[in-house]
């Protein structure tokens, strides 16, 4: 069987070929790729003495921790299905994910516990193991189960097509649903990730600060598979972050815009050592080109943005060689999600599915090896995957040269007047202000309008600008349909737990009692 068709395969290539480099390091503990390929053989051999099937889908609810990486390898060489759930994710999102996706267990951290007492009983028969020092209470504890177990490879076949993987969309615009993938698509998903957007390199040292749970999770398997070290950031805090990519000399990481814009503006910046980076890479949401700007005033041409989702898998790449700022055509660029990768096959299609020329504004859709299976509920899947091609929820456009330009998610689009606007462009001009650290832009009833355009401002640190100067600036450079009918100063926008502004809880209080809220 080919070395790269299943997780597990690409797992011991790695720790066969690497095995006495540091795989993992977190805070003061480390694993080798040895003892951490052992480890998740004890794991998926803990499964099996459990009663636990192969095919199972088996929930992980972990924070970034040591423990993270070989128990999920260890889900996955015992033939089960991960069920990966948000770490932030509230106590009715698990009761909520294990449903969906039919989960028979659940490895847990101790630092979930009041979460998993709350909906203790309505789990029914779900099994439970518990990681943490103190008695586990009503689970089984992760040092019993796992601890003393073989270490040698588990004798499990393994198919190429076989279900792996079921994350969950981040909920933005609605009920998050349940996406499956195979050990194919997450391989190739994976892969992809290091081979074309993280320029991973022999001895890559990446550190992971986002939740392991979300996309930089996809940059442990190349680093993995260079003999690298994957860093893992237990605390989420941007003076952690930097003080590890100084004690280790990281070369890579991979982050939310929220995260660069705190170590932006961070005042004691300058006082750690960040020069081993040489690539950092960001997804999630988009970054204005002011912010981009100073970025790279900062840190040097070492970003890539990526552009992905659950559903299509990876599409887009700008790359770090098209990061440059020394032409109105190369600034007009960063705006960009830049250009299809390989193997992807990137349209625009209008609401009828019919594919659109270069330049014309519809959803954006793409098709590769990469993308799901489909939905845990199969009765969902006509809404994304049609003739071939997964519908992104994103509208955009495809320029002359390739490069795909996202105007906003397709239920973010706010109708004022009569008018399409859209938010995320209005965003781009709020951020060109050197006052703005952050911001958000939704629609609210209003009886004239039907929809009134409504910006949430986050202020930098001692900016004394106002709201009517910020609805003027957008005034001039997009026209008085655009401009906020009203702006509000905020200490902090909600963040959903992908890291992405969570619109549909600033919407919420506006849209109550109605019989629909936007997105």
């Amino acid at each position: 069987m080919s070395l790269w068709t299943t997780l597990p395969d690409v797992f011991d290539r790695a720790c066969l070929y690497h095995r006495d480099r540091i795989a993992l390091v977190a805070g003061d503990r480390q694993l080798t790729y040895r003892e951490l390929n052992e480890w998740a053989n004890r794991v998926a051999h803990g499964l099996a003495d459990l009663g636990i099937q192969q095919g199972d889908p088996v929930g992980l609810l972990m924070p970034n921790c040591l423990e993270f990486i070989p128990t999920q390898y260890g889900i996955w060489k015992a033939g089960c299905v991960l069920v990966q759930m948000p770490a932030r994710a509230a106590p009715a999102d698990v009761r909520y994910f294990l449903a969906e996706s039919g989960a028979t267990t659940l490895i847990y951290h101790a630092a979930f516990d009041a979460a998993i007492a709350e909906i203790r009983p309505e789990l029914g028969e779900l099994r439970t193991v518990r990681l943490g020092a103190d008695e586990p209470g009503e689970a089984i504890g992760y040092e019993r189960a796992f601890g003393e177990q073989r270490s040698a490879d588990p004798d499990v076949e393994i198919a190429p097509d076989d279900p792996a993987y079921i994350g969950f969309t981040s909920g933005t615009t609605g009920t998050p649903k349940g996406v499956l993938q195979s050990h194919r698509s997450w391989s190739h998903y994976a892969i992809t990730a290091g081979l074309e957007i993280g320029d991973t390199r022999p001895a890559e040292v990446f550190a992971h600060i986002a939740p392991l749970t979300h996309f930089t999770q996809s940059f442990v398997v190349p680093t993995f598979i260079r003999g690298g070290t994957n860093v893992i950031v237990t605390k989420p805090d941007i003076e952690e972050l930097m003080a590890t990519i100084q004690r280790h000399a990281v070369t890579a990481c991979a982050v939310v815009p929220t995260l660069l814009y705190l170590m932006l503006d961070h005042p004691g910046r300058a006082d750690y050592d960040l020069s081993s980076l040489h690539t950092m890479v960001y997804a999630g949401s988009p970054i204005s080109p002011e912010r981009l700007r100073q970025a790279l005033e900062v840190f040097g041409p070492i970003f890539v943005q990526t552009y992905a989702g659950s559903e299509p898998g990876y599409t887009t790449c700008l790359r770090k060689e098209e990061h440059r700022v020394d032409s109105p055509e190369w600034v007009q660029r960063l705006s960009s999600a830049g250009r299809p990768m390989m193997h992807v096959d990137v349209c625009v299609q209008d609401e009828n599915d019919q594919i659109l020329g270069v330049g014309e504004i519809g959803e954006i859709c793409a098709r590769q090896e990469g993308q799901m299976i489909g939905y845990v509920d199969t009765s969902r899947n006509s809404e994304a995957m049609r003739d071939g091609w997964v519908h992104s929820g994103d509208i955009g456009y495809v320029d002359d040269d390739g490069y795909v330009f996202i105007v906003d998610r397709k239920k973010d689009m706010i109708v004022t007047g009569g008018f399409n606007v859209f938010p995320r462009q209005i965003e781009d001009v709020l951020l060109q202000h050197r006052g703005v650290a952050h911001c958000a832009v939704i629609g609210i009833p209003d009886d004239k309008w039907g929809e009134a355009v409504t910006a949430f401002v986050v202020r930098r640190e001692g900016a004394d600008v106002t709201a009517d100067e910020l609805i003027g600036m957008v005034k001039e450079h997009k026209g008085g349909v655009w401009a906020p009918k009203t702006l509000r100063f905020v200490e902090e926008l909600p963040l959903n737990p992908a890291g992405k502004v969570d619109k549909r809880s600033l919407r919420a209080p506006y849209w109550a009692g109605r019989g629909r809220q936007i997105g």
